[in-house]
């Protein structure tokens, strides 16, 4: 996939756990607000979870997302997780719903933890069956085995499967329905799921990739934000992409826009050296929304936009949104 000829796609990233000088971000009224005015102006937003944070608000990001979605009418909303130490049989039925309540503009942000993160949240939770070893190779297998059972769950309902036929007095065919049989190092699942196919088919999954992580858990996403200096960029997409050389992935540059005011013809120049073959869009993550998204809105896309960087936001599904092709259901595929 190369550049939209048109400009880069352009998301924004808020991490829900972080409290503002105003301390109003305790509220999920807040994010409305602040999603309230983003809806139109880019296409999609990640929510980060605090999860196990000493100085996290309490906010759980799917179940935020799911409350803020039909609040909504156009941003797309893609809710972290951190997904070696919650159910993936729970975080596919969330992230599936939030794919109907928002109408088909859903994904999941996988958020993996490095040892110390992971110690600390089992010091949090305790040591429960499941967990994987606080140790960089258990997480990152972990975190494999946790997308690749969660996407499973998202095709255990075919298209189809739900019939409400009152002659027979059949609501489901039970012939589109699949056992998943996913077995990991952790946990074993059996499915199928308990909420049918989502409307995207496979709700767009993105993880953040960072300096000199394993390719091969940005290789299982369908998006991969790219928290890296610019200058390596180039060879990191190269080597994600050796790793699955058939599959559609695309790439998103992180920008962080500090908190004070920043010159908007040097984050200019800054997005026109990211747009390069291989790099499809911008993340911008923000460390004050509640101060930087007027900026954002009244004054840097608009230029961005008169500089034909970045293109406005478009209608239809995340996977539409991203130029990612219609998911194919691999129990009707092996069929």
């Amino acid at each position: 996939m190369t550049t939209n000829a048109n400009g880069l796609t352009v998301g924004i990233g808020f991490d829900i756990a972080a409290r503002s000088a105003s301390k109003r971000e305790l509220h999920r009224d807040h994010w409305q607000a602040l999603l309230a005015r983003i809806d139109n102006v880019v296409d999609y937003v990640t929510l980060e979870d605090g999860f196990a944070r000493a100085a996290g608000d309490g906010l759980d990001a799917v179940l935020l997302a799911n409350w803020l979605a039909p609040r909504s009418r156009n941003i797309g909303i893609i809710a972290g997780a951190p997904v070696s130490f919650l159910e993936p049989f729970h975080v596919s039925t969330a992230i599936a719903t939030l794919d109907f309540v928002s109408e088909g503009r859903a994904g999941l942000l996988v958020q993996r933890y490095g040892e110390v993160q992971a110690a600390q949240a089992r010091r949090t939770l305790g040591e429960l069956d499941g967990f994987p070893p606080a140790q960089v190779i258990a997480l990152e297998r972990d975190s494999l085995d946790a997308i690749e059972a969660t996407q499973r769950l998202w095709d255990s309902w075919e298209n189809g499967a739900i019939i409400r036929d009152p002659e027979s007095q059949r609501f489901l065919n039970g012939s589109k329905l699949h056992y998943v049989n996913f077995e990991g190092a952790e946990f074993n699942i059996l499915g199928p799921s308990i909420t049918p196919r989502p409307p995207q088919g496979q709700p767009v999954t993105a993880v953040t990739y960072r300096k000199n992580e394993d390719p091969l858990i940005a290789a299982a996403a369908d998006v991969v934000f790219l928290h890296l200096e610019a200058a390596s960029i180039g060879d990191v997409v190269e080597k994600i992409r050796r790793s699955a050389p058939s599959k559609t992935i695309v790439f998103v540059a992180d920008i962080t826009l500090e908190a004070g005011r920043q010159s908007t013809a040097d984050l200019a120049a800054q997005i026109a050296g990211l747009a390069r073959p291989g790099v499809n869009g911008i993340r911008l993550l923000l460390s004050d929304p509640t101060q930087q998204v007027a900026y954002l809105s009244n004054e840097l896309l608009p230029a961005l936009r008169a500089a034909l960087l970045v293109r406005p936001p478009v209608d239809g599904s995340l996977r539409d949104r991203f130029a990612l092709p219609a998911a194919i259901n691999r129990f009707t595929a092996a069929a």
